[in-house]
């Protein structure tokens, strides 16, 4: 058990030290290892993602905490959480040392227009891998959509769009009528 923390600790880590752009940026990274490595199902990982989601707290930390959990128990969740966080405290002490400076202050600025392109290409990525997974499924004429979640999906981007309701709210309601009605 003892190399599951291990292993755990280090993957998350890895992705702690080489992702950028927060939550969503992460969390092809995370998937990629986590589906990889045995973890979770693809179905999983997406049911994961909806109540990192509807719960308080950053993504990429809810994710780490959630599948450490899930894989080793408190012990786990600790390790993975750990893992993801620190190497983003040592990097942001570095940088607030680096930023100091006024070169610092200048090569910082030439990395984030150089990155940003990149997390939202990221980001893309992750939606788009997390939409196949909610919105299609195999029956037996192929991969079909499921208007279901095409319908609900499109609803939730209207709500937002047009009528300005709060995701917060959004994200509360679908997880009550979920737990009532979702069999």
């Amino acid at each position: 058990m003892i190399s599951l923390y291990l292993e755990m600790f280090f993957v998350f880590a890895m992705i702690g030290l080489f992702c950028f752009g927060g939550g969503y940026g992460i969390l092809p990274f995370i998937q990629g290892e986590v589906i990889g490595r045995g973890w979770m199902t693809a179905q999983e990982f997406i049911n994961m993602i909806a109540v990192s989601e509807s719960t308080p707290g950053p993504l990429g930390i809810n994710v780490a905490t959630y599948v450490g959990f899930r894989m080793g128990g408190i012990a786990g969740a600790v390790c993975s959480t750990a893992g993801l966080m620190m190497p983003a405290f040592f990097l942001v002490m570095l940088v607030t040392r680096l930023l100091r400076t006024e070169q610092g202050g200048k090569l910082w600025q030439r990395f984030t227009i150089g990155i940003r392109p990149v997390v939202v290409g990221l980001i893309f990525y992750a939606a788009w891998s997390i939409a196949k997974t909610v919105l299609m499924h195999t029956g037996t004429a192929g991969i079909q959509l499921d208007w279901t979640g095409v319908f609900l999906a499109a609803a939730g981007f209207l709500a937002v769009q047009k009528f300005k309701i709060h995701p917060v709210l959004l994200i509360g309601t679908a997880a009550i009528l979920g737990a009532l009605f979702a069999g």
